[in-house]
């Protein structure tokens, strides 16, 4: 393959490197994969209104959320198993990011412990802040343990996931294979066309859940091995269990998985300090809405300085991020875009993700006529783009 250009080109050398059942567990979506698409079609469907002549210089990048000011707009999300993509890829992930200067989301669901990624050699000297993403337990104490585990190490920022109950029914998994990974003729043969990923399996070994790990201690997580995710997470999670958590965690708090107005309102009574508009890059509930559908209204509800409205869901290219810092987002979150690049060239491949996304930021704020991200706003747009994309 030619050298990669864009984001979907390092997406076509993850998959081509990847183990099927590793592709598998990053790429598919929930059920018929609707709300992934229309994650994309939502963004596709926003055109800019488009000044010339109008003296740009060059562009600034920098923008200031929760509470700092970072040298591009974005946050890279949690993603669980990321050592499934490529070997010590939270550590790996984590350096990269540093390296952009722009704050790396550690997860529940890693495969290092939260204490490693978060004094990576040479982060603490980068400036790196330090966040996490909270799955909530069915039992508080061992949710409230990680929580402490968290401050102690040094995180700033505390992320509940609130999306997700249940797992979201993901078909091509329940067909081809999940994890734990399966002992079959049909992996074996998988594994052999896929030497590269191989190697660092075989180095490595199968990637395990780090900041807890059930088959070390079933009778503390209450189960028998292999994990499941919906047998320890929370089903009856609620706005007085986030009322709890902001009131343990010294920091930063925000909530992930915001879908509605109502529930953006609710955020904002509740002292949360952020929330990211997102429907799990289409991963969970296949009838929900692209977070870009919601945008406007939820960023003239609750934004405006009341909090630090973001989003994610869907985003490949640099002038999706200013899409939807046009609409109201004081940042974006990156989902797959830089598991691509991980996947196909670890750290290497997540810095040049990211600087293909900051390269074609500059290059659509030159042709749309600004120069500061400041000047993004909805007059940006076309006038059907400017409300709601309904």
């Amino acid at each position: 393959m030619p050298k990669p250009v864009n984001v979907l080109d390092y997406r076509e050398l993850a998959r081509t490197r990847l183990a099927r059942i590793a592709f598998d567990y990053l790429e598919c979506g929930a059920e018929d994969e609707v709300a992934m698409r229309r994650n994309r079609e939502a963004l596709a469907e926003i055109e800019f209104d488009p000044r010339v002549l109008a003296g740009v210089g060059a562009a600034d990048l920098r923008r200031t959320f929760m509470g700092r000011q970072y040298p591009l707009p974005l946050v890279v999300g949690p993603a669980g198993f990321l050592s499934l993509y490529w070997p010590e890829g939270e550590t790996t992930m984590a350096r990269a990011t540093a390296r952009a200067g722009i704050p790396f989301v550690a997860a529940t669901l890693a495969t290092t412990a939260l204490e490693e990624i978060a004094h990576v050699d040479g982060l603490e000297n980068w400036g790196l802040e330090r966040w996490f993403q909270l799955y909530a337990f069915e039992d508080e104490a061992q949710t409230d343990e990680l929580i402490a585990r968290a401050q102690d190490a040094g995180y700033t920022a505390l992320v509940l996931t609130a999306d997700s109950a249940v797992s979201g029914k993901r078909e091509a998994t329940m067909r081809n294979g999940s994890l734990p990974i399966p002992k079959t003729p049909a992996f074996v043969w998988d594994v052999l066309t896929h030497p590269g990923w191989a190697f660092g399996a075989v180095r490595y070994g199968a990637p395990r859940l780090r900041n807890f790990d059930p088959r070390n201690e079933p009778r503390k997580w209450g189960l028998a091995p292999p994990f499941s995710f919906d047998a320890v997470m929370k089903r009856s999670l609620s706005w007085q269990d986030a009322a709890r958590f902001r009131k343990q965690w010294k920091g930063a708090f925000v909530v992930k998985g915001i879908q509605s107005v109502e529930d953006a309102r609710k955020a904002a009574n509740a002292g949360v300090d952020g929330i990211v508009l997102s429907n799990h890059g289409g991963r969970q509930l296949d009838s929900s809405p692209s977070p870009m559908e919601i945008l406007p209204e939820v960023a003239d509800a609750v934004g405006g300085g009341k909090m630090a409205v973001m989003a994610d869901s869907g985003i490949r290219r640099g002038s999706d991020i200013l899409k939807a810092l046009a609409l109201g987002a004081d940042a974006v979150w990156l989902g797959r875009a830089p598991i691509y690049g991980l996947a196909a060239a670890g750290e290497k491949g997540v810095s040049a993700v990211l600087e293909i996304l900051r390269q074609e930021m500059e290059s659509t704020m030159a042709l749309i006529g600004v120069d500061r991200l400041s000047q993004l706003d909805r007059n940006t747009l076309r006038p059907r783009a400017r409300g709601q994309l309904r």
